[in-house]
């Protein structure tokens, strides 16, 4: 008989050391509790630096893949544009557009000190969810009473950041959130990219607003005036959140000041703070960390979710600078006030910057000074100097994002043994990212080259629990079942009978919606069920591994053939893999959507960059219809593996033959 493309079965060949009849609760072990962002996540720092520094490497690849930045996209020519400059007696401010990528513009003020000589030191400066985010001028709020009395209203004044800044020697890049004032080619801040079809390809506000600030330091450092060895971040709130991302993945900030954010309390409400997949397994607290062991000044207010920071966000960070030798370099002060960036936390950054960017600490040099200035002087697109005509409209933003996607994955795309070993040191782990799954559920990343050939010993095969599927209908689910149960058993005895031994092993359903994955942010927080089915496998495959001390070969049948592809490639890159590729479409959203659910997973090109992890592999991708992966067989005759395309699907003789002769493809 045949074995057509029935939903969800998962079959991988092990070691004959796996014991049969693994209990089909197994699967329930992926299953984790719900996330959201108000739940408590207690960061527990390692026991080691060379432990933290570590897991710093790996939170850094798990933000960047969160935000569509891995591999990091070109540095195209930021080409800034100049529509405006104020001159004060000690300071300057110019209205500035920077074109962060072809047709897409970050605007900002620019604040220089006057009458000083340089190089300066320079400063970050992104803001939060004020109503008018960098133009925000308003007199200080009264200090707030200690909870639970209501805290004060207002987030402070931003403009002074700017003008105390340049007054005491930085030149400062105040810059503005996607869809706000002047960078509104994404007219709705808080609804940019708002869809499955953006995630799973890693399109988010969170991501764009990385980019963005990224971007910002680079033009920064472009900057004659500016040492690019002394640059600092700051912001508060959702300019917090953007502060401590920025200072985790780009090492060129060499002190940051979040204000009023970090918490293992409450991890952000806006999409522009919760990028999907950004948080699983981790928290603000964490991620902040990655600061270590550059100065780091964690400011919190009594009146907000950082009351807790000085018992526990603080101590704990502060255990990592320890670890590091660098326990001065952190400190977490707390002022008595609601959620805003007032003048006492302001002061302490200047203090901050000043101690560890100009090595002044005296602190009578940080009292601020007031100032007077129209913030509509500040606005970079006017009737005179309106935007170019060039400009990007949201959906032309998306659609060159996926473009340079596309472009960056073709570019990384290996061509022999060596370029692979390199390929899966960088993509095994960030497809992992996709999946929800850590990096310490992964074996090491083998090297290319292994001689391909070995016939397979075992064979544990994964069914989809299928009966889990609400949306489907009963009858069919149950005639599903059986048909599946017949069939894997079928396989199963057969490889018996030739001396390979055949396990059984349930995997959680593979049914998913993504119109629901957002609700609260859950793929920020939580694994979609393709990431809970393919860590399943994961760990059965690693278990197995461990036993025999050889990779598995494995056979992916039906609904489950795509998830045993990601499977194998994460656990196994140089064994036997067979699959059903469900002539599933790459090149069509849809196709991921309703049979490959997960975020980033498009723009990683999900099963594709599986293919090219195993070209040592011998790698027989069954059921493709037409779709080929061009080149693909090349890269797997240079690596020592061998590739073969089916248009159908296999029966169960040809696959077990396969698995147990000595050549595959004789």
């Amino acid at each position: 008989m045949r074995i057509t493309g029935m939903a969800g079965m998962l079959m991988a060949l092990l070691a004959a050391s796996i014991s049969a009849g693994l209990p089909a609760a197994e699967a329930a072990m992926s299953e984790q509790t719900s996330r959201d962002t108000n739940t408590h996540h207690e960061f527990r720092p390692p026991v080691s630096g060379r432990q933290w520094e570590a897991r710093a490497k790996d939170l850094r690849m798990q933000i960047l893949v969160s935000a569509g930045l891995w591999p990091m996209p070109p540095r195209t020519p930021l080409r800034p544009i100049v529509t405006g400059r104020i001159d004060e007696a000690d300071y300057t401010v110019e209205n500035v557009a920077i074109e962060t990528m072809p047709g897409y513009y970050l605007c900002g003020s620019v604040y220089r000190p006057k009458g000083m000589k340089g190089p300066f030191p320079a400063v970050a400066n992104p803001h939060g969810h004020q109503q008018v985010g960098r133009l925000h001028i308003a007199p200080d709020e009264p200090i707030a009473a200690p909870p639970p009395a209501a805290p004060a209203p207002g987030r402070g004044n931003l403009v002074a950041i700017g003008v105390n800044l340049a007054r005491q020697g930085y030149v400062v890049f105040a810059y503005d959130m996607i869809g706000y004032n002047d960078t509104s080619q994404t007219p709705d801040h808080r609804q940019f990219a708002n869809n499955p079809e953006c995630w799973q390809w890693g399109i988010s506000a969170m991501g764009l607003q990385l980019w963005n600030s990224i971007r910002a330091v680079d033009y920064l450092c472009s900057l004659p005036e500016v040492d690019p060895a002394r640059i600092g971040a700051t912001g508060g709130s959702g300019g917090g959140s953007q502060t401590f991302l920025l200072t985790a993945v780009d090492d060129r900030i060499g002190a940051a000041v979040p204000v009023n954010m970090v918490s293992s309390y409450m991890q952000g409400g806006c999409l522009c703070e919760n990028a999907p997949g950004l948080r699983i397994g981790t928290d603000n607290a964490e991620i902040a960390a990655c600061a270590a062991p550059r100065p780091l000044s964690l400011v919190s207010a009594t009146g907000d979710w950082t009351s807790h920071v000085p018992e526990e966000e603080g101590p704990a960070i502060g255990k990592v600078y320890e670890l590091l030798g660098a326990a001065e370099k952190a400190e977490w002060p707390q002022f008595n006030y609601g959620h805003n960036y007032n003048i006492e936390s302001r002061e302490t950054m200047y203090a901050w910057f000043g101690r560890w960017l100009k090595g002044d600490t005296n602190r009578e040099h940080f009292r601020e000074k007031p100032f007077v200035l129209d913030p509509e002087r500040l606005r970079v697109w006017t009737e005179s100097h309106p935007r170019p005509v060039h400009a990007l409209t949201e959906p032309g933003i998306i659609a060159a994002i996926k473009e340079r996607r596309t472009k960056a994955m073709a570019d990384a795309a290996p061509k022999d043994a060596a370029a692979l070993a390199q390929y899966r040191e960088a993509m095994t782990p960030a497809l992992a990212v996709c999946l929800g799954i850590a990096r310490n559920e992964l074996p090491a990343v083998r090297a290319a080259g292994r001689k391909a050939g070995k016939p397979a010993r075992a064979v544990l095969v994964f069914a989809e629990d299928a009966a889990a599927q609400a949306r489907e209908a009963r009858e069919a689910r149950e005639a599903r079942e059986a048909r599946e149960a017949r069939e894997a058993r079928e396989l199963r005895d057969l490889l018996i009978a030739r001396g390979v031994e055949a396990v059984e092993v349930a995997l959680p359903p593979l049914d998913d919606d993504p119109s629901r994955a957002w609700s609260e942010f859950y793929t920020c927080y939580n694994q979609t069920a393709l990431g809970k089915a393919t860590a399943v496998a994961v760990r059965q495959i690693r278990a197995a591994s461990a036993r025999s001390g050889e990779s598995p070969a494995i056979v992916g049948i039906g609904r489950g053939g795509l998830p045993a592809l990601l499977a194998a490639s994460l656990t196994a890159p140089e064994t036997r893999v067979a699959v059903d590729w469900g002539r599933f479409d790459p090149s069509n959203d849809r196709d991921y959507l309703e049979r490959l659910w997960a975020p980033c997973i498009r723009g990683m090109e999900g099963p594709e960059t599986a293919i090219r992890i195993l070209a040592g592999s011998d790698l027989w991708l069954m059921n493709t219809g037409g779709w080929s992966l061009a080149g693909a067989g090349r890269l797997f005759e240079a690596c020592g593996g061998s590739l073969k395309q089916s248009a159908e699907q296999a029966s169960v003789e040809q696959i077990a033959g396969w698995l147990t002769r000595a050549r595959p493809f004789q």
